[in-house]
């Protein structure tokens, strides 16, 4: 149990170190804005050693997010030490930040220097299907593969062997890089090994004048293709055009059904401005309490959304407001731990149980807690929606002791909700449940208080020394005799730290 408490504590610490690179001219991001020019970037960099950048940014990929000249690009690029295929984030290399940019003479530089065009990310995305995947591939970047040997008739089995046009074609506005890749052989009428085409991938992007052109050279559609356009590309919500011309102009039915259960508005609800799409189709007979296989319906992913305006519109016509998923969990489930405070007030206000646990015995005031997110402030500057996050987190706390719901109640481990806290590794969280005067003491089936978890998982001495300043008592020992202090001694990242502990003797 004491390994997995270290491995959180360790995966937190990677927040922390990244938090320390901003400290370096050349690792802050507000530098790379500025558009510096080779000489204040020559400057900067002042010896740093490319061989120590393990994950995360480092110059080379600052440069290439924030289009740095080529000259920039081109200098970094050939400083020593530089891992060509070296993670920066999810398995992405510098080339996959290059072809997604777009930056085809990076892309064409990077090629020359030896990065693997190959190399797959952790989503099994190469640099090029990962720049069609984000919608930003140009003919430009496809030519500075093809000139370093790429085949274009390459079909990519991580991508259910789709080849590159199935792949580029949404993004592709006037069909340049689509009719240059017919001129190299490749069929408009392509398919994947799951039988998606051409209009089924570029759908999900939402261009009708692409779609129009597909259906001008015979390509075919289905009613499925409604349910692609409303899922979207990659962090990409359509918009009404694309869902009329599908309805409208090509008759595709608009309550289509998926294999597992979900219908148009399951993809949408949630979805930020998608307010006029919804009330589209709930005026075409759309299902809002249509269930999906896990048992969500619309509405509950509403929800679960930011839109407090959708879920008083589909309100009316909801049939059991305390309806529950496969997971025991509830609109006002969904609404605690993503939605609106509007949204779970309108919620309790038309009957919503505040009470209800779901399937593993979680209550409403687990998943608020599980679900907070700490503020960015600490992890290199304020971000003004995390800080209206950590106020909708307050409010939701209000609503819900108003409702009845005991936040001093024992949560399934026999915790309370300061060991569900503790994970997040953040004080004001703390602070923000100070006031529900839960018990600092209490013990969890293991026989460890907070301060003990606190003592085994933090990386500094401040939510330690908070734990003491709310009454946590340093003398109570768990169940093989230890105390807060002996179990901070074994923590490695305090060690690490150079954090005193001798506060908790």
């Amino acid at each position: 149990m004491k390994k997995i408490f270290f491995l959180a504590a360790a995966i937190a610490s990677i927040a922390f170190a990244n938090a320390q690179k901003s400290k370096i001219k050349i690792l802050d991001r507000e530098f790379w804005k500025a558009s510096p020019d080779l000489t204040a970037v020559k400057a900067e960099l002042n010896g740093y050693n490319f061989a120590d950048a393990k994950n995360g940014d480092d110059p080379l990929s600052l440069a290439i997010g924030n289009d740095a000249s080529i000259e920039v690009v081109k200098y970094l690029a050939d400083q020593p030490g530089i891992d060509f295929q070296r993670n920066i984030r999810e398995g992405r290399t510098y080339l996959h930040a290059a072809a997604a940019k777009p930056n085809a003479e990076a892309v064409d530089y990077l090629l020359q220097k030896g990065a693997d065009m190959n190399f797959l990310c952790h989503h099994d995305q190469t640099a090029l299907t990962f720049a069609g995947f984000s919608g930003t591939v140009n003919l430009a970047v496809i030519k500075a593969f093809e000139k370093h040997g790429l085949d274009l008739k390459k079909t990519y089995p991580a991508k259910n062997d789709a080849n590159i046009l199935l792949l580029a074609v949404g993004a592709d506005a006037n069909f340049e890089i689509t009719d240059y890749l017919m001129s190299k052989g490749i069929s408009i009428q392509s398919v994947d090994s799951k039988g998606n085409n051409a209009f089924d991938y570029a759908v999900k992007y939402g261009n009708v004048s692409v779609l129009k052109k597909l259906v001008e050279k015979g390509v075919k559609y289905s009613d499925q293709d409604l349910l692609f356009a409303a899922q979207g590309a990659f962090r990409k919500a359509n918009k009404i055009d694309v869902f009329k011309y599908l309805v409208e102009d090509l008759k595709i039915k608009p309550d289509v059904t998926s294999a597992s259960g979900e219908n148009v508005l399951h993809y949408i609800a949630a979805k930020n401005n998608q307010d006029d799409i919804i009330a589209y189709f709930i005026s075409k007979g759309v299902n809002i309490n249509q269930e999906n296989k896990e048992g969500n319906t619309p509405f509950m992913n509403a929800a679960g959304g930011k839109s407090f305006e959708i879920v008083g519109l589909m309100l009316p016509k909801v049939k059991n407001i305390n309806a529950v998923n496969t997971k025991g969990e509830s609109a006002l489930t969904n609404a605690v731990k993503s939605g609106s405070p509007k949204s779970v007030d309108l919620l309790l206000s038309k009957g919503a149980d505040a009470k209800i646990k779901d399937k593993q015995g979680n209550d409403l005031a687990y998943h608020l807690v599980e679900s907070y997110r700490p503020a960015r402030g600490g992890f290199g500057g304020g971000n003004a929606e995390e800080n209206k996050k950590q106020d909708d987190f307050g409010d939701k706390i209000k609503s819900l002791q108003k409702s009845g719901l005991n936040f001093n109640a024992p949560q399934k481990d026999g915790g309370t909700l300061y060991h569900v806290a503790i994970a997040k590794n953040d004080v004001e969280l703390f602070k923000k449940l100070s006031p529900l005067k839960i018990d600092v003491n209490a013990k969890n089936k293991e026989g460890l208080t907070v301060l003990h978890r606190a003592a085994m998982v933090s990386r500094n001495d401040e939510i330690l020394k908070y734990l003491i300043s709310i009454g946590a008592k340093k003398e109570i020992t768990s169940e093989f005799n230890e105390t807060a202090y002996t179990l901070a001694k074994e923590n490695d990242l305090l060690t690490k730290n150079n954090i005193g502990i001798d506060f908790l003797k």
